[in-house]
């Protein structure tokens, strides 16, 4: 059940419009009231990650299919931490260690409040989306998790990878990379795993991970490496499908979460505006599908879903070993150093350079 605070504020990275990474700031907001505390528990913040979601969403690319609802806006949403607040059915219990991811809505349509994100001390989140933390990880690591993995985790299922296929997964060492690496190879049981990274310290990341083979997209071309030696599975993590139609299998499948996505995704997850019409294309006449059709393959543009299943066989494969979390480096909530405050966590994660994924621990 919930219990009562003495805590009236509470500090959070926040911006007030949309704009560039300079807009944000740290301000004062109040402590969380007013939440449906039958489907909500309020998590005290220990570790918030950034994902490139969080440059788009400021930037203002996000507000035909998700607008802020209110500013000051609190950024990020991958989250771990300690239940404040549980909620009154009892599936989580106070001082219980979690993570989540928040969506502002369950997979029930249920909305929490608009001081949602993640980069504050204390977060509003739905049930839904709300998993026990795997024990043999730190609260850093399980924030690195949500977006990225059950991005990852979606994105292999809809593909239709099985064991024994192979798989070219660009953008190997980034967030999503690294843990379609993992899954790929551990949990789908892929016979050969293909990726792009720079040469160093990024490819040796990926081969640690699992990949046979590591491509440097600095100097090498996939497809030219690749024409005559195709794969199952092309997941494109950095806006390459178009190409990956010269590398995928007859009958193979191309899946994209980079780039525009089509009108019928959006509409999947709930965008209705009619204007989305003027500015994004169904699917048939994307040329990416074009491609794909014209070699017998598949070509789908996935945005995530809310599945507290999936965050819980993420829990269970953390936990089994088959994945690990890869973070590039923690950042500190309390410290205004654009070095190793929290703006450089941002900073990194937006320059695109990152390895894994950049961390703030509270």
């Amino acid at each position: 059940m919930a219990q009562s605070s003495s805590v009236q504020t509470m500090q959070a990275i926040t911006f007030s419009k949309y704009g560039k990474p300079s807009q944000l700031q740290k301000a004062t907001l109040p402590y969380p009231t007013g939440f449906d505390q039958q489907s909500n528990v309020l998590i005290k913040v220990h570790a918030a990650s950034v994902n490139p979601v969080d440059k788009m969403l400021l930037g203002g690319g996000l507000k035909m299919v998700r607008p802020v609802e209110s500013f000051p806006h609190v950024i990020s949403y991958d989250v771990s931490g300690i239940v404040e607040e549980a909620d009154s059915q009892g599936l989580f219990e106070v001082g219980q260690e979690v993570y989540a991811r928040l969506f502002g809505h369950s997979s029930d349509g249920a909305k929490t409040p608009s001081f949602r994100g993640a980069m504050a001390e204390y977060c509003v989140a739905h049930v839904s989306n709300v998993v026990s933390k795997p024990n043999n990880v730190t609260f850093e690591e399980a924030a690195s998790i949500p977006l990225a993995g059950m991005t990852a985790l979606q994105a292999l299922a809809t593909s239709g990878l099985k064991e024994g296929d192979s798989i070219f997964i660009s953008g190997g060492a980034g967030g999503v990379g690294t843990l379609a690496i993992q899954l790929a190879k551990n949990v789908f049981k892929a016979g050969r795993v293909v990726t792009t990274a720079s040469k160093g310290e990024k490819a040796d990341l990926c081969k640690d991970l699992g990949a046979d083979f590591v491509i440097d997209y600095k100097s090498e071309n996939f497809v030219d490496l690749h024409s005559n030696d195709k794969f199952d599975v092309c997941f494109d993590t950095t806006g390459e499908s178009l190409s990956m139609a010269r590398v995928v299998k007859e009958s193979g499948s191309i899946v994209t979460i980079a780039g525009n996505p089509t009108l019928e995704e959006i509409r999947r997850i709930g965008g209705t505006a009619w204007i989305l019409k003027v500015f994004l294309k169904r699917k048939e006449k994307r040329k990416e599908f074009k491609a794909a059709k014209s070699v017998n393959a598949s070509w789908e543009y996935l945005f995530l879903s809310p599945s507290g299943d999936d965050l819980e066989k993420l829990a269970n494969y953390i936990e089994n070993g088959a994945v690990k979390p890869v973070l590039d480096n923690t950042w500190d909530f309390n410290s205004e150093s654009i070095q190793t405050g929290w703006q450089g966590a941002f900073n990194r994660s937006f320059s695109g350079r990152s390895k894994g994924k950049c961390v703030v621990k509270f």
